[in-house]
C-alpha cells in the first residue's frame, strides 16, 4: 500500500443541476494533474424523497465520461445521523447517495458526523449509539462496491450544541469496527471545534488522524464565530469562522501536522476552496503538493 493515494479538489460549491460547472471542474482537472475530482452531490439535485433520480444519475455519468480520473463524493450536509427523531429520512438519503456514489464508481463517500442540542449526557450517548448502528449498516451497503464510508469531523455551529472532538469521533469509528467506516480529518473543522470545547487541536487531531482515509484541506485561524460580521470579507479580516482559505492564508501548523501525524494507508488529500477562492486553485494545489511530499518523506523514514 502507498501511503497517499493521490490528490484532488472538490468540485465548486454551487447549485448545479445541469453539470456546467462540473464539467468546467472537470477540465480543470485535467490541465492540472490531480488525479480525483470529489463531486459536490448536495449541489446537483441528484436525489428526490429519499430516491435517486435516474435521469439525474444518467446525466451526471454522461458528465463524468471521457476524463481520466477518479472520484470521491461529498454526501448532503444536512444529513445527521444523531438527529434521532428524523433517523429515517436522514438514512434514506445516506442510502441514496451510496448509491450515486456505487453507481459512478467513486472511492470515498464523505458523511458529517452528527450534531444535537447539548441535552443531557444520557440523551448525547443515545444519539452515539443510533449513529453507530447507522454508520454500520451503510458500511454493509457500502461494501460490495469497493466504496469508504469516510466520517468527517464537523465543529458545533449553535451555542449549546454538541458534536464529537476529533479524538471521540476516532474512538467512535474504532468501535464501529467496519473496515468501509473510516475518518475524513478535516483539519480546520478540528481546528475550530477545538478551540471551542477548549481541547488541545494537535493532539486531538492526531488521534483522528489514525483512522482517516480522507483529507480536507484548507486554511483557517482556527477561531470559531465570535460575534457578528457582515460577509465572507469581513470574516476573513477578523479571522474567524470555517473561511475555506488557499493554503497560506490562515495560520493551521500544516508543516507540523505533515510531520507528525500517520494516517491510514492510501490516504486521499483532498484541497476544498469555495468558488470565490477559485483564482488560488493552481497554488494550492502546489501548496498540498508540497504537504504530501512532507508527509511521504516522514512516513518512508519512520
Amino acid at each position: 500500500m502507498e501511503a497517499v493515494l493521490g490528490a484532488g479538489f472538490s468540485s465548486t460549491v454551487l447549485e448545479d443541476p445541469n453539470f456546467d460547472v462540473l464539467r468546467r471542474n472537470l477540465d480543470e482537472a485535467a490541465e492540472l494533474g490531480v488525479e480525483f475530482v470529489e463531486l459536490s452531490l448536495f449541489a446537483m439535485d441528484l436525489i428526490a424523497g429519499g430516491r435517486v433520480i435516474p435521469s439525474q444519475l444518467r446525466r451526471l455519468k454522461e458528465a463524468l465520461a471521457g476524463h481520466d480520473l477518479r472520484y470521491t463524493v461529498h454526501g448532503p450536509i444536512a444529513i445527521n445521523l444523531m438527529q434521532v427523531q428524523h433517523l429515517k429520512r436522514h438514512l434514506a438519503v445516506a442510502r441514496a447517495t451510496v448509491e450515486v456514489a456505487a453507481e459512478i464508481g467513486a472511492l470515498h463517500l464523505i458523511l458529517h458526523t452528527g450534531h444535537l442540542p447539548a441535552r443531557n449526557k444520557a440523551a448525547i450517548e443515545d444519539a452515539y449509539a443510533h449513529q453507530r448502528d447507522a454508520l454500520a449498516s451503510l458500511g454493509q451497503l457500502a461494501a460490495p462496491h469497493a466504496l469508504i464510508i469516510a466520517v468527517e469531523n464537523v465543529f458545533m455551529i449553535e451555542p449549546d450544541s454538541h458534536t464529537a472532538l476529533p479524538s471521540r469521533l476516532a474512538r467512535e469509528i474504532e468501535a464501529i469496527n467496519h473496515p468501509n467506516v473510516r475518518a475524513c480529518l478535516d483539519f480546520s473543522h478540528g481546528a475550530i471545534n477545538c478551540s471551542t470545547q477548549g481541547a488541545d487541536f494537535l493532539s486531538e487531531a492526531k488521534e483522528l488522524a489514525r483512522v482517516a482515509k480522507h483529507l480536507h484541506i484548507h486554511d483557517s485561524f482556527g477561531d470559531p464565530l465570535q460575534f457578528r460580521t457582515v460577509n465572507r470579507s469581513e470574516r476573513l479580516a477578523f479571522g474567524l469562522g470555517d473561511l475555506h482559505l488557499p493554503l497560506g492564508w490562515g495560520t493551521l501548523p500544516w508543516q507540523e501536522m505533515m510531520s507528525q501525524f500517520a494516517f491510514e494507508p492510501n490516504v486521499i488529500f483532498n484541497l476544498e476552496l469555495p468558488a470565490p477562492y477559485w483564482f488560488a486553485l493552481e497554488e494550492s494545489l502546489g501548496a498540498m503538493r508540497r504537504l504530501i511530499e512532507t508527509y511521504q518523506t516522514g512516513r518512508s523514514n519512520a
